[in-house]
């Protein structure tokens, strides 16, 4: 197996992204999805297009917009139809947010039967960015169907989807009132002074919420027979931010998180009452329940002359020297150890990563067994090494680390979140290993992603 290790420079809420999107979005739906209303058939294709044209015409403050480009992101847009102009803002940047563009549009048939909205080039649409091989969105939408004040379109040539829903005087002159840039601008910046937001709607239940902006993405987790992820990208609105998918969590159904301009803060509607995310430095779901499963990070605990960390005891620098200088007399340099915790069936492999006396750069694997109690602590016992390579590798370093080995056989570990707030450049929570048995052996490590 081999790692790509990073030390992440981000605040911590934006861990939880890479897995947590695969897992939990396949766990959400959207239930207007099962359902397409019927709509009016026409003989004549020029009949549907002048249906088409109808509808557009039939919102006089203009249609709110929801674009899901077939790349999984979300976008929010609003746009006015006028005479062969679009007006058209988009949450793409706060420059887009509060400067529409005005450009042509037309509509007409392609392929011969699809009445078709297009967007002629250099409106807003060009800053939302394609993905995968996609340069950018679609700009030619054709008439789906109509389900009450909503017009379902579908991209012509990557399939995105467009939906309009009728504005309201009060909408327009949000949009036009610049409320969408400032929503953008203040939860943005919001954000960027948090590391972790939750929810506690009861004293047996906390919700934590991590929100990364960077990818426009918001993945909750909690506590319920087990640790329960949930995900959605989401777009930003006047309002604050609208989920594209929304959050089952504890019986409730998360769909949007209000900002509030006066208190400058985020809130949920929960239980049918409004309220606030609070906000902290540190996760509020305990590590032990997090290790093993979705959360994608793993710990490496590096050696002090590769990188010095806080929360190290002295007593424990002192016996990881130990080894580290003994190794080194023997041409064998210790760069870091990393636990693999499998929680399907309570083993751990313990990696050790080192530079041999002919300057390969190797790491050895060595199996061990776990039980863990409910609040937490680890109970690691060794229990052997393969006959493979990797396990070759575990054997020519084992004898030079006996001490290292020594403190993970002979202790207990509780295992938590440290609070690295006041070190910038290690995303302000890193994990740390504390020993039950003895309380002067305790150390920290460094994120790294599978």
């Amino acid at each position: 197996m081999n790692f790509i290790f990073s030390i992440l420079r981000t605040p911590a809420r934006r861990l939880a992204v890479g897995l947590l999107v695969a897992a939990s979005l396949a766990s959400c739906h959207n239930d207007e999805e099962l359902t397409i209303p019927v709509t009016p058939s026409y003989s004549d294709p020029n009949e549907s297009l002048t249906a088409f044209k109808q509808q557009l015409e039939a919102a006089p403050q203009g249609w709110e917009a929801t674009l899901r480009p077939q790349t999984g992101k979300v976008y929010t847009l609003f746009m006015t139809l006028r005479g062969g102009e679009v007006t058209l803002y988009a949450d793409t940047d706060t420059t887009a947010a509060q400067t529409p563009s005005r450009t042509p549009y037309v509509v007409e048939l392609t392929q011969t039967v699809n009445p078709t909205l297009v967007f002629a080039d250099g409106s807003n649409l060009a800053r939302v960015p394609g993905g995968g091989t996609n340069p950018g969105v679609d700009k030619a939408y054709s008439y789906t169907f109509m389900r009450g004040d909503t017009l379902y379109l579908r991209g012509n040539q990557y399939g995105d989807e467009l939906r309009l829903v009728k504005a309201s005087t009060e909408t327009r002159a949000a949009y036009e009132g610049r409320a969408l840039r400032n929503a953008m601008k203040a939860v943005s910046g919001y954000l960027a002074t948090v590391h972790y937001l939750y929810l506690q709607p009861s004293p047996d239940l906390l919700i934590q919420f991590a929100v990364n902006p960077a990818t426009r993405g918001l993945y909750i987790t909690y506590l319920n027979d087990g640790v329960k992820f949930f995900g959605s990208d989401y777009a930003y609105a006047p309002e604050g931010m609208r989920l594209k998918s929304p959050l089952h969590v504890a019986g409730n159904t998360l769909q949007e998180i209000t900002w509030h301009v006066d208190t400058k803060q985020l809130s949920v509607v929960y239980n049918g009452v409004e309220q606030n995310l609070q906000k902290a430095n540190i996760p509020v779901i305990p590590l032990h329940y997090l290790l093993g499963t979705e959360y994608p990070p793993g710990a490496a605990f590096p050696s002090p002359e590769v990188r010095s960390l806080p929360g190290w005891s002295s007593k424990f620098r002192a016996l990881w020297m130990k080894d580290d200088s003994g190794a080194l007399e023997h041409d064998y340099s210790l760069i870091y150890v990393v636990p693999d915790i499998h929680i399907e069936n309570n083993t751990m492999e313990l990696y050790v990563y080192y530079v041999n006396p002919e300057g390969g750069y190797l790491y050895g694997k060595m199996q061990y067994a776990y039980t863990k109690t409910t609040d937490g602590v680890f109970d690691f016992t060794f229990t052997g090494i393969r006959d493979d390579e990797d396990g070759d590798a575990a054997r020519a370093i084992q004898p030079y680390i006996p001490t290292i080995l020594g403190v993970l056989e002979n202790n207990r570990f509780r295992i938590e979140f440290f609070d690295a707030t006041a070190y910038v450049e290690l995303g302000g929570a890193i994990p740390q290993f504390i020993s039950v048995d003895d309380p002067e052996l305790y150390f920290t490590g460094l994120w790294f992603t599978r």
